[in-house]
């Protein structure tokens, strides 16, 4: 019998504990191009779609048994997300804004994380 994970992906219940990170490493970057993407979307955004779109993002939970590289980028760039969100509470945040870039700047560097 197949057992899946919470995004109904088949798993692998006798990989090697390697494997399973690096499995899980991949639905972490899946979530960073997620991130990424939203973000741009949140630029081009009204201030209202900006807010709920980033807000959205702010309620993501770092990805569990990923490597520890990947799991401090994810958190990271997770906190930047949240700390942008928090900001942009009432009022517009510029994409030029300190925050913005920092969020940004984060998301990237979980991408990168995994390229290496």
């Amino acid at each position: 019998m197949k057992t899946t994970n919470q995004l109904d992906l088949p798993t692998l219940p006798n990989a090697q504990p390697a494997e399973r990170s690096r499995m899980r490493d991949d639905q972490s970057l899946i979530k960073a191009r997620y991130c990424r993407s939203i973000l741009k979307v949140a630029a081009i955004s009204t201030e209202q779609e900006a807010r709920i779109l980033l807000n959205g993002l702010a309620t993501e939970q770092v990805t569990t048994n990923t490597s520890p590289a990947m799991a401090e980028a994810e958190r990271a760039a997770l906190t930047a997300i949240r700390d942008l969100a928090g900001y942009q509470h009432g009022r517009s945040v510029p994409q030029s804004s300190s925050e913005w870039m920092r969020a940004a700047r984060a998301i990237q560097l979980w991408l990168n994380v995994h390229d290496q």
